[in-house]
């Protein structure tokens, strides 16, 4: 299970990165990790320095591994079994007893702020940002944001306006305008800051 949260905090910060940058490049989230694994650039998986279709070797066997796996999102850290010219058909390392724990018994989840769920409302809704949208839901008064062609991960309050996802090193504020209505949302992932209008 803990192998599966961090798929799908990988995947949030992936999609969150790629809606804030208009330049091609490796994700970071994605390279920080890789690096570990001998990664420079983007060509350690891909065959075009920008990332993308076609895959190298690598890059197939990661796919491969996604599917046999049954996982949402690829984890870099499978690279700790890939073995360079082995066959596709490689069988991965043993994976560890899954956690059962919920979410809400996280580290994360328990040092939230305690904040009335109904706060929340007024922040649903859809933010524009220079390259997609985040979409904020709530759900058994819980506030999630999902971005375009990404996985929906919890936002953890720190005060009324201001949350954070720990697991991808990520934070969203709401601002509201004089009169108390949401105009838009400060997100900030690693060392970008964008200010995503809410259009809906």
């Amino acid at each position: 299970m803990k192998k599966l949260k961090l798929a799908i905090a990988l995947g949030f910060a992936v999609a969150l990165i790629a809606a804030l940058t208009t330049q091609a490049f490796a994700y970071p989230p994605f390279m920080a990790k890789a690096r570990k694994y001998g990664a420079k650039d983007c060509t350690f998986c891909h065959v075009a320095p920008e990332g993308g279709p076609p895959w190298n070797d690598r890059g197939q066997w990661l796919i491969n591994e996604k599917g046999k796996r049954g996982a949402e999102v690829i984890d870099v850290d499978w690279l700790a079994d890939y073995k360079p010219g082995a066959s596709p058909d490689q069988k991965p390392a043993e994976q560890k007893p899954s956690d059962d724990k919920k979410q809400s018994d996280s580290p994360a989840a328990s040092s939230s702020a305690k904040v009335d769920p109904k706060v929340f409302d007024a922040y649903v809704g859809d933010y524009e940002m220079p390259r997609g949208t985040l979409h904020v839901i709530k759900e058994n008064d819980h506030l999630f944001g999902q971005p375009d062609d990404g996985n929906k991960e919890e936002l953890i309050p720190v005060t009324e306006t201001e949350f954070k996802v720990p697991a991808v090193n990520a934070s969203v504020k709401f601002v509201k305008d004089s009169s108390g209505k949401v105009t838009h949302a400060i997100i900030k992932v690693e060392e970008r800051e964008i200010q995503a209008k809410k259009v809906k």
